[in-house]
């Protein structure tokens, strides 16, 4: 996990930020685990939340969640968490942004979809 080729992130100017990060399965290293712990920090941030499980993410299957809430009680936002298994190694996906900001830019959202390729 702490390898310069294992963690990715790009942020905007606005409040769009995608982050990818892969480690070698461990035992303190599993879907499980990470989803957890992100999923856990989400939820803490945000209020009125609405959840939805998902399965697949870009053309990979796992284990996801998309959460809507709001971020410090008034700003509309979304995160997607999407962790799966690779070989040896566990992946995880996060997408967030406010929801207008996600409409913005939804066409770099679905390239970074349709390009993701973890090697």
């Amino acid at each position: 996990m702490y390898e310069p080729d294992s963690f990715v992130m790009f942020e905007n100017e606005d409040s769009c930020l995608f982050v990818v990060f892969i480690g070698k399965k461990s035992a303190g290293m599993t879907t499980k685990l990470i989803f957890e712990k992100e999923t856990q920090a989400y939820l803490k941030k945000m209020t009125d939340l609405q959840t939805v499980s998902i399965d697949t993410w870009a053309k990979h299957q796992g284990k996801g969640m998309t959460i809507t809430g709001k971020i410090g009680g008034a700003i509309r936002a979304q995160a997607t968490i999407f962790v799966y298994e690779n070989g040896d190694n566990v992946c995880a996906v996060i997408e967030s942004a406010t929801l207008g900001d996600l409409k913005k830019y939804s066409t770099d959202f679905d390239t970074i979809r349709g390009a993701f390729v973890l090697k």
